[in-house]
């Protein structure tokens, strides 16, 4: 009684209910302790554990868990008193209590918690050694500090902090902002709620519906963003930039790959060496590539100046028939390198003169001009085409 009432004074909640059993699984003898804990304070908690963690909500209000301990031993009493030890401690302080997973016996086997918690949590954080986080069902807002493995989140009502020092990043839907970073493995969102924000030292990202702005970086990894309802930024330093669907502005810059984007309005994009392609697209368009062709279908809708440049490509350029556009074509190279060709008799194509070469020109206005269409190529073929 005694031990009990200095474990309350010093803000210990012991297990209201507390069971386990010890068996052999092979060369080693496994502990799994089960209990029940009294809700969160303030209906936050921090758990901060050695090894995997498997955290759902639920409807209820007490909090259970699952702590699974294994070691190496000749013998059951040996065992016992390797796994002696308690296997949680549950403290409270400012609003907020602390779960704790005690240390394995041995370090190259962590213990590993599932715990059933309440859905209602305010907060919900998850702070882990080694090995893969798991967090389901939550309404409140989670966080996940992983120093190494894997994160899988699904089904969180609002917004996700996820960060692992190297390992993979898995999201379902998340209503809520994110935020996600890993020191090496790739991030995958199935539905953005509203901003994301996703960066990987070195792993692929990929974004199936993003209903916020998206801004996603990458040290060595391809770029796949099939729909989002706001803007979208892009950077990777090795790899391709696929924007499928975006309602909003694309910036995609890439310094080994290709770009590819499907309908956006606006679009700013940079590659290094690889071509990009522009496939239904309005408003503003800026597209430059030191090493690759160019190739842009333009919409009938709000256009605004553009300027599209390659160093090293073909420049192809489909424009609707009504579309309202000046244009203004140069191409350094002439010859059988160079040309320029147009499908349009407003558009004249015509040879200027200048230091060292014979640089083509291409100037014309459809529909009584408008915005500017700029094209620049240091080579290649320069092609403005009716779309069909």
């Amino acid at each position: 009684m005694i031990f009990l009432l200095c474990q309350l004074a010093l803000g210990i909640m012991p297990a209201a209910a507390q069971e386990y059993k010890i068996t052999r699984e092979g060369p080693y003898w496994v502990r799994v302790d089960v209990g029940v804990l009294p809700p969160p304070a303030g209906a936050r908690l921090l758990v901060d554990a050695p090894g995997t963690v498997m955290a759902r909500g639920e409807e209820r209000d007490d909090l259970g868990y699952l702590v699974r301990r294994r070691v190496r031993a000749s013998n059951l009493a040996a065992a016992k008193r390797l796994l002696s030890g308690p296997p949680v401690s549950y403290t409270g302080a400012r609003g907020q209590e602390t779960l704790r997973v005690a240390p394995g016996w041995e370090r190259r086997f962590p213990p590993e918690l599932v715990l059933h918690l309440p859905r209602r949590l305010h907060f919900l954080s998850l702070n882990v050694q080694d090995g893969t986080v798991t967090a389901l069902d939550m309404d409140g807002a989670v966080a996940v500090n992983a120093k190494a493995g894997s994160i899988v989140m699904d089904r969180i009502q609002s917004s996700v902090t996820a960060q692992t020092g190297g390992g993979e990043i898995r999201l379902g839907r998340i209503r809520g902002a994110i935020r996600c970073l890993s020191g090496g493995g790739g991030i995958s969102v199935d539905a953005a709620g509203d901003q994301a924000v996703l960066e990987t030292a070195g792993g692929e990202v990929f974004i199936r519906v993003a209903s916020g702005p998206v801004f996603a970086a990458t040290g060595g990894g391809n770029i796949e963003i099939q729909r989002a309802v706001s803007l979208v930024n892009a950077r990777t330093n090795g790899g391709l930039v696929s924007v499928n669907q975006a309602l909003g502005m694309v910036r995609a810059n890439t310094s080994g790959g290709a770009i590819r984007i499907g309908v956006a309005k606006g679009v700013q994009c940079d590659s290094a060496a690889g071509a990009i392609e522009l496939q239904s697209v309005s408003g503003a368009l800026h597209a430059s590539t030191l090493m690759g062709s160019i190739l842009a279908n333009i919409q009938d809708g709000r256009f605004e100046d553009s300027f599209l440049n390659t160093s090293a490509g073909d420049i192809t350029v489909f424009l609707p028939s009504n579309l309202a556009v000046t244009v203004q074509a140069d191409n350094e190279m002439s010859g059988a390198i160079g040309r320029i060709l147009s499908e349009f008799p407003e558009i004249r194509v015509y040879h200027g003169i200048r230091s060292g070469g014979r640089p083509i020109q291409a100037q014309g206005a459809l529909n009584g001009g408008g915005p500017v269409l700029k094209l620049a190529a240091a080579g290649g073929i320069i092609s403005l085409k009716r779309q069909k």
